[in-house]
């Protein structure tokens, strides 16, 4: 568990942690000379039994708001401090807001300074605070009145935070998460990262990424709450050490996770707003916003339809200057960029959207994991990586396959897509093969491929359009062709122009005329499509582009070829003298019979081939 302070400037946060846990403070010179938390400081307390929580010391000053929310950040349990003697003040409210936003699960207001007031102010103060905090979303325990000189009350805190528990659900087997809120060098070790582990778990030896800068390194050792492991859970404070990368590459607001887990830095997020209503005026298009996210502050652009007025909610995309690391669901904190205060917060829908104008499908801020799932897929346009599924949906591997399962979305391969994407694919292919038969009545149909880059823009949705309409025999794929069941290829005469063609093929032997000859012989068209036909029934061959022989006159001429070698070289006088035809002819049937393997050529002779015997097949 992990326990965060917040509260105004010198209500005695630091001293609170330090009465409870026996850990100084105010580790900084600066912060010893100004007599005030500039930065965060951790420590771990006992809670007994065994268990050890870790606190986290946040600064209380109006300037170092951003590291208050880093230092919030991942908190299960928050001890928001009020001085007795001082009351609510304005960064109490302030960072209230922020708890509120980050919805930290659970609350005590802790009373400080009680040995400065009377019984009846203490008396007075804490009721102002319980009816303060009545209707907060927090859930807030009874205020417990403490002081850390005199050491009232810190026993009945004790008791109090252990009987809190822990607050957050964290599944081991997710996806490992860590926000650095600082880093260090040290001797022997090297560079060290420390955070809160948000999810999953880290192990030494594990190769780890830091995003969103992506350099990569190795887990060299492990602190949990200041002790050495070799494994760490989730909610656990940890110190990694780190082999392989340069502390200088490291800064607060990176996230270190598993080198091989899906994580991806983002440039935008779409994402659900509730503007406070103390905002000093409505979030508008192109408005500049401080997100903090985690450990990170990072400036952005919003993108919005209309604008949010104060106290309302509303779905905006924020165009972040610089790239962070965000997971479906995260919690995050707006400020306004000038004068800086705190303005809001929100959940995060989508931490990875598609480029374009956002989308806003029904569903999509349902806090059903199924249903905003669905409007996940749709708005992608109709895909997403299922890999990706844990971290748009903010659950873990385990729970995201289930949710899949029960989602009623297509899954392939490697996507989810809709029905929806999946039957407009379906319908595009057949009208696509379609199209190409009325085109192309000849052809035996239309190269998969270029039906493949016909639907390239379905996504994968197209792929799994053409296995369904495949495997439902709806498509047929044969030799790298696919066609509809009931196409068979044609020409304008039909049969009776392909039997006239081939026959007067026949008719010319080994001299028989071009396409475009026989063509105006027959005074007909359609008759290269018709020779093409009847090559592929194996009634006549390709020779050249557009001269076509008949069977048996192939036939003959390989006859003839085997009567030359018998009697020595195959030559061209010696084959033309053996067939009586002109080099016209002559020449295109030598070539062909060399790719045929009929003959070998060795110089301007030729010799049988090792193929001399095979029939001619289609063209």
């Amino acid at each position: 568990m992990i326990i965060g302070t917040a509260g105004h400037i010198d209500h005695g946060k630091s001293a609170l942690v330090q009465a409870l846990t026996g850990r100084a403070m105010d580790p900084l010179a600066e912060e010893r000379r100004r007599g005030i938390t500039v930065d965060l400081h951790f420590a771990p307390l006992d809670l007994g039994g065994g268990r050890v929580a870790g606190m986290v010391d946040v600064p209380g000053h109006e300037d170092l708001i951003r590291t208050m929310v880093a230092g919030a950040a991942g908190v299960d349990l928050v001890l928001l401090v009020v001085a007795a003697d001082e009351g609510i003040m304005p960064q109490t409210r302030e960072h209230l807001a922020i708890v509120e936003q980050l919805r930290i699960p659970a609350g005590i207001p802790v009373l400080t300074k009680a040995d400065l007031v009377e019984p009846d102010w203490l008396a007075m103060v804490q009721s102002e605070v319980t009816a303060w905090l009545a209707g907060s979303p927090v859930r807030f325990a009874p205020a417990i009145a403490t002081s850390a000189v005199t050491g009232a009350g810190l026993d009945r805190l004790r008791e109090a935070i252990a009987a809190s528990g822990t607050l957050r659900a964290r599944e081991r087997e997710d996806l490992f998460r860590l926000p650095v809120d600082r880093a260090l060098s040290l001797p022997g070790v090297g560079t060290v990262v420390t955070g809160t582990a948000w999810s999953g778990t880290l192990r030494v030896g594990d190769a780890v990424t830091l995003l969103p800068g992506g350099a990569e390194a190795r887990v060299r050792s492990l602190e949990r709450h200041g002790e050495v492991v070799s494994e760490t859970a989730p909610g656990d404070r940890v110190a990694a050490g780190l082999a392989g990368i340069d502390r200088e590459q490291v800064r607060r607001g990176d996230v270190l996770v598993h080198k091989d887990d899906p994580w991806r830095a983002s440039t935008a997020l779409d994402v659900s707003v509730e503007l406070l209503p103390t905002a000093p005026r409505p979030l508008v298009h192109h408005a500049r916003v401080r997100l903090h996210l985690g450990t990170v502050e990072v400036l952005a652009r919003v993108q919005a339809l209309d604008p949010l007025a104060p106290g309302r909610n509303g779905v905006v995309r924020l165009a972040l200057e610089r790239p962070l690391v965000a997971r479906g669901g995260d919690r995050f904190v707006l400020r306004s960029y000038s004068p800086v205060s705190t303005i809001g917060g929100g959940w995060v829908l989508d931490p990875m959207p598609s480029p374009g104008r956002p989308r806003w499908p029904e569903g999509i801020t349902d806090p059903a994991p199924i249903a905003r799932l669905r409007a996940l897929v749709s708005r992608r346009p109709a895909r997403l990586e299922l890999e990706l599924v844990p971290v748009v949906l903010g659950v873990s591997p385990r729970e995201a396959t289930q949710v899949v399962r029960s989602s009623g979305l297509v899954v392939g391969p490697s996507h989810l897509v809709t029905n929806e994407a999946v039957a407009s694919a379906t319908e595009a292919a057949l009208s696509l093969v379609a199209g190409h038969h009325r085109a192309h009545p000849v052809e035996t149909g239309m190269p998969l491929e270029t039906l493949r880059q016909g639907l390239s823009r379905k996504g994968p949705a197209a792929e799994i359009a053409i296995d369904r309409l495949v495997s439902g025999h709806s498509l047929l794929v044969e030799g790298g062709m696919v066609r509809s069941p009931e196409f068979r290829p044609r020409v304008a005469g039909g049969d009776a122009l392909v039997d006239r063609v081939v026959r007067a093929i026949e008719l010319a032997g080994l001299t028989p005329p071009a396409a475009a000859e026989l063509e105006a012989e027959l005074k007909t068209r359609g008759v290269l499509d018709a020779l093409r036909l009847a090559a592929r029934d194996g009634r006549v061959e390709a020779v050249e582009r557009d001269r076509y022989f008949s069977r048996a006159a192939l036939a003959g001429f390989r006859e003839a070829v085997s009567r030359v070698a018998a009697r020595g070289p195959i030559t061209p006088q010696a084959l033309r003298d053996e067939t009586g035809i002109s080099r016209k002819f002559l020449i295109p049937l030598l070539e062909w019979s060399d790719r045929t393997g009929l003959t070998v050529r060795t110089g301007d002779a030729r010799m049988l081939g090792r193929h001399n015997g095979m029939t001619a097949g289609g063209g």
